[in-house]
C-alpha cells in the first residue's frame, strides 16, 4: 500500500501505531521546512541536521500526543520543528539572527524559514510576505522575536520590554490574523 496521497493526519495515526514508512513519508514532506527553520534560527549546518534528526525522532516518540482537535498534523509538526530548534539553541547558549528587511522598494520584506508552500499545498513565501505586513508593527515584533528568534515567551516579554500577557495578546492577535491573511477562498 502506497502512502504518498495520505494527508499528514493519517500519516501521523500510523506513524502512532509504529510504522516507519509513514514516518518516511513525512520526513519527505518536512525535513525541508525544519532544515530551514534552524538555518533562519542561525544555526551552522551540522546543527541544522541535528535538529532534523531530533525533530524526527520526537516524532516518532510522541505521535501519540496528536490531537486533530487541537491543532492540524501540519502544525503539529511545525510546533514539534520549532521547539526543537529552540531547545537545541538553549543547549547551545546560541541566539540566533534577527530576522532582516529585504525589500528592495526599502519596505520590510520578511521571509518564511522553509520552501513555503507551494503546489503542494503549501505555503507561497509572497502570499506570506504580504501577510506579515499587514501586520501591525507590534504584531510583527511579537512573531520575529517567538518563531523567527526562538525566544520564549517570557524572553521575548523581556527582550521587547512589555508584559508577558501583552506580548502573548500580540501573538496570538498576530497568528489570527495571518491565518485570516493566508486562508484561500
Amino acid at each position: 500500500m502506497s502512502l504518498e496521497g495520505l494527508s499528514d493526519e493519517a500519516l501521523l495515526a500510523l506513524v502512532a501505531r509504529g510504522d516507519e514508512e509513514a514516518l518516511r513519508w513525512l520526513f519527505r514532506r518536512y525535513a525541508g521546512s525544519f532544515l530551514a527553520l534552524a538555518r533562519r534560527m542561525g544555526l551552522d549546518a551540522a546543527a541544522q541536521e541535528d535538529v532534523v534528526q531530533e525533530a524526527f525522532v520526537r516524532v516518532w516518540k510522541n505521535a501519540r500526543q496528536f490531537d486533530p482537535r487541537r491543532a492540524s498534523a501540519r502544525a503539529w509538526l511545525l510546533a514539534v520543528g520549532h521547539h526543537t530548534a529552540v531547545d537545541h539553541l538553549r543547549r547551545l547558549e546560541a541566539r540566533p539572527k534577527a530576522l532582516e528587511p529585504q525589500g528592495e522598494d526599502g519596505e520590510e520584506a520578511f521571509d518564511l524559514p522553509g520552501d513555503g508552500l507551494n503546489e503542494e499545498g503549501h505555503l507561497d513565501r509572497v502570499r506570506l510576505q504580504r501577510a506579515l505586513k499587514r501586520l501591525s508593527p507590534e504584531e510583527r515584533e511579537a512573531i520575529e522575536v517567538l518563531y523567527y528568534q526562538g525566544h520564549s515567551h517570557q524572553e521575548a516579554a523581556r527582550l521587547l520590554g512589555i508584559p508577558l500577557g501583552t506580548l502573548k495578546t500580540r501573538a496570538r492577535r498576530a497568528l489570527l490574523r495571518l491565518k485570516e491573511e493566508l486562508h484561500e477562498p
